[in-house]
């Protein structure tokens, strides 16, 4: 995502749920945060189609984000249609930590501070009400303009930022051989040619 400019003011809605955002696009005069809903899982899939190099999930797996994880998910919409996302949940193992999985915005959209927004929607609707002390995500090192985004988020937030390496390329390949089950190795080696890069763990915090 090439973010080019500042979010501008949030102000909360009647609904604590939502948030209505000042834009600057030039369609519109607001935009809304509220929570992912399971109904939204097309329209989520759709906009992570439109927003290369995210991965792209399966519906299934996106509905099940609205239907289990929809207190830590949100959608920005603006006339009623969703323009970005985030997606994350808190780690069973680390309850103080919310990990943002994915952070996403139209291209229409893109420059007009909605990822900021998002971000700054996740400290105060959820890392705040549930005393979240850090936030976690990984970023491939060729993205440059997401490594902004959180860079710029921790720097307003007045919070520190690590980074680690979490996976490698390698890491992430296909197995080819696994545990030479029947199925696997009767497939040839070139069914397995997909490729992923390198994922760095970002630690920011703590709150």
């Amino acid at each position: 995502m090439a973010l080019k400019k500042e979010d501008n003011v949030e102000t909360l809605a009647m609904d604590s749920s939502a948030t209505t955002v000042a834009g600057t696009d030039e369609h519109c005069n607001h935009r809304q945060i509220r929570h992912l809903q399971q109904s939204d899982a097309r329209y989520l899939h759709d906009l992570i189609v439109r927003c290369p190099p995210l991965d792209v999930n399966s519906l299934y797996a996106y509905a099940l984000l609205g239907l289990h994880h929809g207190a830590t998910c949100f959608v920005a919409l603006v006339d009623h249609q969703i323009c970005g996302a985030v997606t994350g949940y808190i780690p069973p193992k680390q309850p103080d930590t919310y990990f943002l999985w994915q952070v996403a915005v139209a291209p229409e959209q893109q420059g007009t501070g909605l990822g900021s927004a998002l971000l700054n929607h996740v400290y105060q609707h959820c890392m705040l009400p549930l005393q979240l002390n850090y936030l976690e995500t990984t970023i491939s090192p060729s993205n440059t303009a997401s490594q902004q985004l959180f860079t710029r988020f921790a720097q307003r937030q007045q919070v520190a930022i690590h980074q680690t390496a979490l996976f490698s390329s390698h890491d992430l390949l296909p197995l080819i051989h696994g545990s030479g089950t029947s199925a696997q190795t009767e497939m040839p080696n070139e069914i397995f040619t997909d490729t992923h890069d390198a994922e760095d763990l970002y630690r920011l915090g703590s709150w």
